[in-house]
């Protein structure tokens, strides 16, 4: 008998299904796919709407607003954890003196890379431009993926806390940006309000560390940065069924069939989640 019942709970925890997380992608577009980089560019002749290689250098920013995304597409919901993020790069040319990344490594230190940052903004409307850094993945090279979409799994999961958001830090510099974007879409990004940078003139090296609390004073429209996050939220907690709200559970009558539908979608019963 013994022998009997062990071998069923040997079945049994074989067959019975082992729970998986839910995995979210923030920043994934509805569209399927993110915009691409301008890189290499693209050279009009006969006109004066060249499209250059543009990209974003020593900085740390978030996209506070895109298209086919929904609102704030970067803020934390529900505490959790990142797993890991995917940049999206342009492809660069190389191997000359004047090819493109020869020029962004001299003026902006190489290699090309980015990591994670996780930032807390302030809550009184008065400090909403005041963000505080408080967690940093590991800093991944992108040398070997101009062109690609590499994802980087992160060794220790970053946990995020609800009202954060995930932002992007790019210590040198690396081509994860999308312009030629509708003018409603904007990033945000840590330079000082005054110092945004120009074509003529670079913004100062405005990377975050942990710890660093600073007011975010510069947005750029009609740009996208070009990153996704791997978002885990936590389990929702559930408490068990009072006595009382048992004995009135088990004594509802049992519905079937059409009725039960029609009374699920008048109210007297819970609809299925939609």
């Amino acid at each position: 008998m013994k022998r009997s019942l062990l071998i069923a709970l040997s079945l049994l925890a074989v067959v019975v299904p082992i729970a998986t997380a839910r995995v979210v992608s923030l920043g994934e577009s509805t569209k399927g796919f993110l915009p691409a980089s301008p890189c290499p560019g693209k050279n009009m002749e006969g006109t004066d709407e060249d499209i250059p290689c543009v990209s974003p250098y020593q900085v740390t920013g978030y996209q506070d607003t895109a298209e086919s995304t929904k609102e704030d597409p970067y803020l934390i919901r529900r505490s959790g954890k990142i797993t890991a993020f995917t940049v999206k790069l342009g492809k660069v040319t190389s191997g000359e003196p004047t090819a493109q990344k020869e020029f962004f490594d001299g003026r902006f230190d190489a290699p090309a890379a980015v990591q994670i940052s996780i930032v807390r903004p302030g809550k009184k409307r008065s400090r909403r431009n005041d963000h505080r850094v408080v967690a940093q993945s590991g800093i991944f090279p992108v040398d070997d993926y101009f062109g690609s979409s590499p994802t980087f799994v992160l060794d220790k999961p970053l946990n995020v806390k609800r009202g954060t958001i995930v932002a992007l830090t790019i210590p040198t510099w690396a081509p994860v940006l999308a312009t030629r974007q509708p003018r409603s879409e904007f990033w945000r990004s840590s330079r000082p309000k005054g110092k945004c940078g120009t074509s003529e003139k670079n913004a100062p090296n405005s990377v975050k560390e942990r710890k660093d609390l600073s007011t975010w004073g510069c947005s750029y429209r009609g740009e996208r940065l070009l990153y996704t996050a791997s978002y885990v939220p936590e389990n929702r907690t559930t408490k068990p069924l009072a006595p009382s709200e048992a004995a009135t559970s088990r004594s509802r009558p049992r519905i079937e069939g059409t009725q039960a539908r029609e009374l699920g979608s008048l109210g007297g019963f819970p609809a299925p989640a939609r």
